[in-house]
């Protein structure tokens, strides 16, 4: 393993500060990889743009990748199909008018958040549903894109990495096992990681702050400044949806609506059950959202041809529209992809890792866990390679003071998910504004606050656990 000493958190400190301050992500990210193919060839700046060409194709080398990019196109396809055949419009309708479930922002936040939750198998899925079920309404009742990607991206990463019997739960029981493997400790995957849920307090502490500022109506910082310029643009797009929908007797029905969705999330789980072999916790997630999108696809061109609300021509001139709108965030996604594999390369999360290990007072142990898996998910902007290193370590560490190790596992899955609602090279970051047309920077800005707050009192409920246990 090589040791690229320091440069290795200059190369994401250098993709996270650009992105902040010049809110311009595809810059930024691909400035990031040239500084690290840079340092990984010697620090010669032609290997370093060189590395950089090869790398965004050899980012298709991994299907998950690919997958996962398909899936983010396609997903548009779909997003466009329903809003052109009247299924956004029936069901903004059917939520205001007709049943009077949703009168005000409250209960469009509400919304949000229930639906990012119960669909809690796969991140990416649930966020776009969201998206797509309360876009119009937000609009409708002047909610930023801001405020409804971080209600849905937080809801998201938050009940994602507390559900256990999803993909998430099944990379940490695996993590987990590894250590009961080595002897480290004792017990069941399953069962420790249960009781280690309880103290994934980021997770708890974020759904309750979501919940707060929902009922509060409380807004600050950033947050406050975009919810301010919002106000008057519902109006205007109303009337451009209006627009778009195709002229035909079938249309706006709330089956436009819930025929391509409800195939696509159904898809999810029963791919995860046949990749994963008959346990669904197993499947592969990305294959999983593949095949989803790809059903959802083929079920929507028989509903919407077979109704003769398009033909097979306007099916695919519309499906098309919905892909070239996604050209944005998939490049996004993909040098999102390979900045992962530049961190990976330039041991990004091991080097945090080891410069910060040694002597730690037991009282000071839960936080030190937590400080650090938040560090390194900030600067890798992934929740899932900081859990697999930092489980591990706290595992270890927690051992050898003496502490529960029910503390301090989930205290390493607090910090690592506290990247997911900071970093903008986060994928979920990523998808969440997509879901909501949010502009990704703003996304960050806005919501970066509201995640450091929370993950400060995480911390003082750390530090008080640890010296008091």
């Amino acid at each position: 393993m090589h040791d690229y000493g320091v440069w290795t958190i200059i190369t994401p400190l250098v993709t996270i500060c650009l992105a902040i301050f010049t809110r311009q992500v595809i810059l930024s990210l691909l400035m990031g990889i040239v500084v690290g193919f840079t340092v990984i060839n010697d620090h010669s700046i032609i290997q370093g743009i060189s590395g950089t060409l090869n790398g965004i194709i050899d980012t298709f080398s991994s299907p998950g990748n690919t997958r996962t990019v398909i899936f983010m196109v396609m997903i548009g396809g779909i997003m466009r199909l329903i809003v052109v055949t009247g299924g956004v419009r029936s069901l903004v309708r059917l939520l205001t008018e007709k049943t009077q479930f949703v009168t005000n922002k409250k209960a469009v936040q509400l919304l949000a958040m229930v639906i990012t939750s119960i669909i809690f198998i796969e991140s990416s899925i649930n966020q776009l549903i969201a998206g797509a079920s309360t876009k119009d309404l937000a609009k409708r009742y002047g909610l930023s894109p801001e405020k409804m990607s971080y209600i849905i991206q937080t809801s998201c990463v938050s009940v994602c990495s507390s559900a256990m019997i999803n993909g998430w739960g099944a990379a940490m029981m695996g993590v987990i096992g590894v250590q009961i493997a080595k002897g480290y400790i004792e017990g069941q995957p399953f069962e420790i990681l249960a009781s280690s849920m309880v103290w994934n307090l980021m997770a708890w502490f974020s759904l309750a702050s979501v919940l707060f500022y929902i009922f509060s109506g409380a807004s600050w910082g950033p947050m406050k400044k975009a919810e301010v310029n919002f106000v008057g643009k519902q109006e205007h797009h109303v009337e451009a949806v209006k627009d778009e929908v195709i002229d035909h007797p079938a249309s706006n029905s709330i089956l436009n609506f819930l025929i391509p969705i409800l195939s696509t999330v159904l898809a999810v789980p029963i791919a995860l059950y046949v990749t994963g072999d008959g346990d669904f916790t197993k499947g592969s997630g990305s294959m999983s959202v593949y095949s989803a999108v790809m059903f959802g696809t083929t079920v929507s061109f028989v509903w919407f041809c077979g109704r003769r609300i398009l033909n097979i021509e306007s099916f695919f001139k519309e499906l098309y529209i919905g892909y070239a709108s996604m050209v944005k965030i998939s490049s996004i996604m993909v040098l999102a992809f390979l900045m992962g594999n530049v961190s990976a390369d330039l041991n990004t999360g091991q080097y945090i890792a080891t410069i910060t290990s040694g002597i730690i007072s037991p009282g000071f142990s839960i936080g030190f866990v937590f400080i650090i898996s938040a560090i390194m998910s900030l600067a890798t902007g992934t929740s899932w390679g900081t859990f697999a290193i930092m489980i591990p370590i706290g595992v270890q560490l927690g051992v050898s003071v003496g502490m529960p190790i029910e503390y301090m596992i989930g205290a390493a899955i607090a910090g690592s998910i506290f990247g997911d609602m900071t970093s903008p090279i986060s994928s979920d970051a990523i998808v969440a504004s997509m879901a909501t047309d949010c502009d990704h920077i703003e996304h960050i800005r806005t919501q970066m606050p509201y995640a450091i707050v929370t993950g400060s009192i995480v911390l003082a409920v750390y530090l008080y656990l640890g010296f008091t246990v």
